[in-house]
């Protein structure tokens, strides 16, 4: 008998599991349809989360650094303050990782990225009316809390649920839209900025999460494929702790871990440091707002090869995706003038589809049951070292007295990332020729 695309060792997980899978009742799941609430169309679906993650991440992620140095000259505080408050907000969405993951198994995802587009909104308010520096810092636990329930690992999850076994093409569509997060949001916040001032800007974004984006969320309504087996709540506490402990006894889960926290780690440090690195390396301006503005249509990029790769299972796709990041950071590493530009469009490609290897390592590689519990603790380590990544940069600028060896520590985390997940192929029996043919 064939074995499953995530091999034999699986089995042990996937077995308190194939019961339930076999009885789900999609009408009895947490995101169920009722008489009076028509199910949102899956078409309709992609396109609804393809919208609201594309203004989740422009207004909570992405435009960020377009607020420094205007509250700089308005408030007089410090870039490494108002840095640190984002770091915050990293840490709250780190944090609350695991348990959003266990509620979107067990609550409707309308219901909890809904509550997520409303505490978007609330906090993004908090911070244009922000009158002090507890207060700046305070309103980053519910945006923290916000990113947690809106951006990529909710969206993963509804997606799963709605799709079962055929999720993969409906995650590309919606990455492939929410791709171009920064390239509109940076430009429209900078210009809103200019025009308008940051307090306005930020009271206009708040207006999309709460007009737009919670109420898109508020109205969807799906029931579960009956692929998609996740928590429910008669399983409780102790039934969650049990897959917890199977899932983390398995290498393989430790070795997707390393290598998305490598990336992630690499995501993080390019994203807080590539306008001084590139400063350092003496490029004019305009130039570095050339590199910074490839790595957004790159990512689009190297999703739709994906999509139209055809590859039986993706998550092969690792080996060369991180091969062509290390190559990137090795031309910034190396690299002056154009090579430069290079370097952002070969990390851009790779790290876009980085982002759908995240999304289907979970069912691919470890288990295709319980999706949203076990992604979220697969996360949780990832996102706590994103949030410390800006900080490391920093001390490894200063020893070092600039910006090379945290390039090449860059380099040598791709290298670590390829390594890690090679394990985990190798561990699924997915390295071998005839892989494709399982």
């Amino acid at each position: 008998m064939a074995t499953t695309p995530a091999g034999p060792a699986m089995t042990t997980l996937e077995a308190s599991s194939d019961a339930d899978a076999a009885s789900t009742d999609p009408d009895a799941s947490p995101a169920r349809t009722g008489p009076a609430h028509p199910a949102t169309p899956p078409r309709r679906l992609v396109w609804i989360l393809g919208l609201t993650e594309t203004i989740s991440w422009g207004t909570l992620f992405f435009a960020f650094t377009v607020f420094i140095d205007p509250m700089i000259r308005s408030l007089g505080w410090s870039k490494p303050f108002l840095a640190g408050g984002y770091s915050l907000g990293l840490l709250v969405w780190a944090l609350c990782s695991f348990a959003v993951g266990r509620l979107l198994d067990r609550a409707p995802a309308r219901k909890v990225m809904g509550a997520g587009s409303v505490l978007a909104g609330l906090g993004l308010l908090l911070w244009a009316w922000t009158p002090s520096q507890s207060v700046f810092l305070l309103m980053w636990v519910p945006i923290g809390l916000a990113m947690a329930t809106t951006l990529y690992e909710p969206a993963f999850v509804v997606l799963r649920q709605a799709y079962g076994d055929q999720y993969q093409k409906p995650i590309v569509v919606v990455t492939l839209m929410a791709g171009f997060a920064s390239t509109i949001f940076v430009p429209l916040a900078q210009w809103l900025v200019i025009h308008l001032g940051w307090r306005p800007t930020l009271m206009g974004f708040a207006a999309l999460n709460l007009l737009v984006c919670a109420p898109l969320h508020a109205r969807m309504r799906y029931a579960l494929h009956p692929t998609y087996t996740g928590m429910t709540p008669a399983d409780g506490q102790a039934g969650s702790r049990d897959i917890a402990r199977a899932t983390l006894r398995q290498p393989v889960f430790w070795a997707v871990v390393l290598a998305f926290t490598a990336t992630a780690v690499v995501a993080s440090l390019l994203g807080a440091h590539l306008i001084p690195m590139l400063t350092e390396k003496g490029m004019p301006v305009a130039q570095q707002l050339v590199v910074a503005a490839l790595i957004g249509p790159a990512q689009v990029a190297g999703r739709m090869l994906m999509m139209r790769a055809g590859v039986r299972h993706p998550v092969r796709l690792s080996l060369p995706v991180y091969a062509l990041m290390g190559a990137g950071l090795l031309c910034f590493a190396l690299g002056h003038g154009a090579w430069l530009m290079v370097a952002a469009v070969l990390y851009g490609c790779a790290n876009g589809v980085n982002t759908m290897l995240r999304a289907m390592a979970m069912p691919e590689l470890i288990s295709r049951h319980h999706y949203a519990t076990l992604n979220g603790l697969m996360m949780t380590p990832v996102l706590l070292m994103q949030a410390a990544a800006p900080w490391l940069g920093a001390l490894l600028w200063r020893a070092a007295g600039g910006y090379w060896l945290m390039l090449w520590v860059m380099v040598a985390l791709a290298l670590g990332a390829l390594l890690a997940f090679g394990y985990a192929l190798h561990r699924r029996g997915l390295l071998r020729v005839d892989a494709a043919s399982r």
